[in-house]
């Protein structure tokens, strides 16, 4: 037997401990295996219900677009513009997507010759067979065998995955075949996990063999990683991704299996109140580890009254006495202890001499900067008026010119656009290239936050007017800037990273104000402003645009050009703005003679206005 086992404290501390180690690492493997073992149960469980809510969903989404379809065959208008021009077709199918909540998009496909009449996606699609003639041709070889002709299955069109249903149309005869489709994407992804405990992403194969991402919930940053290592199975498998365990399951959402639907559940995330149970075991195995010092204590006074001594310098080293010295004179374990707390008391010593030294040469004040903890991340909901501009044709603009020549001319415009936008009380968010954004009512709050904005933008195209005469004089072209103005609630605060981070404001009123300033181009003018912005900035003359359904919103948003304040306007002018106010009711009417008519009457008299743009006329007049 070696000679260190011969020892009485070691013998005890074998006797004590290894039963109670042995005990506590079987509890822990047991509980281990078990919470394995009802974590992938319990996401296997969900995962199929997640794939049969899916398919139901499908299913529901199918049957709504269905019956939608078949009311078109009753639909004396529809019929009506069935047998006119393109172009009328096209407005009647926009007028039913509007009422279709489910459908992203409608297509019509002529009976007789299978060619393509219209598609809501593009006015130029016509007389070209369509990417799903397979559905159309499933249908007809129902409608051959005396059944209802319908056919539904997912397809890609413009590399994008869709769910298309197709449908008749009777007139009375069979005239056509309806074609009802939304995309597998982001939005419907999102909407689905709503009722599932997993992720979901739909994934299809691209014209290069690979799978891409249709839409998904899973973090943007594991995406690449998922498109590179999926492979279609209907059996649960291990997929990780940054270095993540997620347990998945796939089903085909087509007939050829070019787009599947794939759930997911995170195993490390499910695996989470394991973690809690291991930490509560440990403090067992600290507890057992206290009671087996207990009965050291009681067992032996030769090892607890060294111990107490050691515990006794313990004490007055942490009240601040680093002289606290224990004496033994036995050469075991416990007087290598005391050899050892005698020379940690010794460095502690030293240690604190070294601080005091340092605290009479480095100021309090420096320490103190230095202990401060950084600005914490965090941003709060709060009504805001969000202002974006951007240099229309700036690439051309920068065609044959030097860097340098390049950055001093947007240095100059920045410095004229950043004065005005502070002088009323805005503050300049970032410099996105040419493109500036600015806000209103934050950090700082104000009332009129609407109102300054538009301002701002009025006094941006005056301060443009000088600059573009400054660069005429050095033989530059001049800058067309657009504007577009929102007030919505969004959040904002400090966003970033732990080491670097930026005020700054996110949401969908910001991304709706970039949107309109893309929208100024579109209709010719200089600022459009959302309706919300309108109604909070009242006291300005205001030259309905349009009512558009901008990228990523559902409902339409009316937009307006402001001209200048109320109390400024002329009597010509106001009679301008309500004469187009008067041919938009009739356009949105339908009442197109009355309509046209005025649109030229609105014509006549803006054609005096040098406020008022011929190019708002000139795009109605092409719809």
């Amino acid at each position: 037997m070696p000679l260190h086992f011969q020892r009485f404290q070691t013998r005890l501390l074998v006797l004590l401990l290894l039963p109670l180690l042995c005990v506590l690492l079987a509890v822990y493997l047991a509980v281990e295996r078990a919470n394995t073992r009802s974590a992938l149960t319990l996401i296997e469980r969900d995962l199929a219900i997640g794939i049969a809510n899916f398919s139901a969903t499908l299913d529901e989404r199918n049957e709504s677009l269905a019956i939608a379809g078949d009311a078109l065959s009753g639909d004396f208008a529809f019929r009506q513009a069935w047998n006119t021009d393109q172009l009328t077709l096209l407005s009647a199918m926009d007028n039913l997507l509007g009422r279709l909540v489910s459908a992203d998009f409608i297509a019509m496909v002529d009976a007789d010759n299978g060619l393509l009449r219209a598609d809501s996606r593009r006015s130029d699609l016509s007389n070209v067979e369509p990417e799903w003639r397979v559905l159309i041709d499933d249908a007809e070889a129902l409608d051959r065998a005396g059944e209802y002709p319908e056919a539904a299955d997912a397809l890609i069109l413009d590399g994008r995955p869709y769910h298309l249903t197709v449908l008749p149309l009777f007139t009375p005869d069979l005239g056509g075949w309806v074609t009802l489709g939304f995309e597998l994407g982001p939005e419907f992804t999102a909407l689905f996990k709503e009722s599932v405990s997993a992720d979901i992403s739909v994934l299809f194969r691209s014209a290069d063999d690979r799978w891409q991402i249709g839409g998904s919930t899973l973090p943007e940053t594991l995406l690449p990683q998922l498109a590179e290592g999926f492979v279609p199975q209907t059996d649960d498998s291990l997929l990780s991704l940054a270095g993540e365990d997620y347990i998945t399951l796939s089903q085909p959402l087509s007939g050829s299996g070019d787009v599947q639907v794939v759930l997911q559940r995170s195993l490390t995330a499910e695996l989470a109140p394991a973690r809690a149970l291991r930490r509560q075991l440990l403090a067992i195995f600290a507890a057992g580890i206290l009671v087996l010092v207990a009965a050291l204590l009681l067992v032996s006074r030769k090892v607890t009254q060294p111990l107490q001594w050691l515990t006794a310098g313990a004490r007055r080293i942490s009240g601040g006495d680093y002289s606290a010295r224990v004496d033994l004179a036995q050469r075991d374990e416990v007087g290598q202890l005391a050899t050892a707390f005698n020379s940690m008391a010794s460095g502690l010593a030293e240690k604190e001499r070294v601080r005091e030294l340092l605290g009479k040469v480095v100021s309090p004040a420096i320490a103190n900067e230095l202990l401060q903890r950084p600005p914490e991340l965090g941003g709060e909901e709060r009504e805001v008026t969000v202002l974006f501009t951007d240099v229309r044709g700036f690439t051309t603009l920068c065609e044959g010119r030097e860097p340098q020549q390049v950055l001093a001319l947007l240095n100059e415009y920045f410095s004229v656009l950043t004065s005005v936008i502070e002088q009323h009380g805005g503050v300049v968010d970032k410099y996105i290239g040419d493109a500036v954004m600015a806000l209103f009512g934050a950090p700082v709050l104000c009332e009129d936050a609407a109102e300054r904005a538009v301002r701002a933008a009025l006094a941006m195209q005056v301060a443009l007017e000088d600059l573009n005469a400054r660069l005429a004089e050095r033989g530059l072209l001049p800058l067309v800037t657009g504007v577009g103005i929102n007030s919505d609630r969004v959040v904002v605060g400090n966003m970033g990273s732990q080491s670097r981070n930026n005020y700054t404001a996110i949401g969908d009123g910001v991304n709706l104000a970039s949107r309109l300033e893309g929208l100024s181009k579109r209709y010719g003018v200089a600022v459009v402003v959302s309706d919300s912005t309108r109604r909070q900035a009242p006291d300005y003359l205001y030259l309905p645009l349009d009512l558009v359904r901008v990228k990523g919103k559902q409902q339409p948003v009316e937009i307006f050009e402001p001209l200048l304040p109320i109390g400024a306007a002329t009597p010509a002018l106001l009679a301008s703005v309500e004469a187009f106010r008067h041919f938009l009711d009739l356009w949105r009417q339908g009442h197109w003679p009355a309509a046209a008519e005025a649109l030229e009457h609105y014509a006549g008299l803006a054609g005096a206005e040098p406020r008022l743009d011929n190019n708002l006329t000139a795009l109605y007049r092409q719809r």
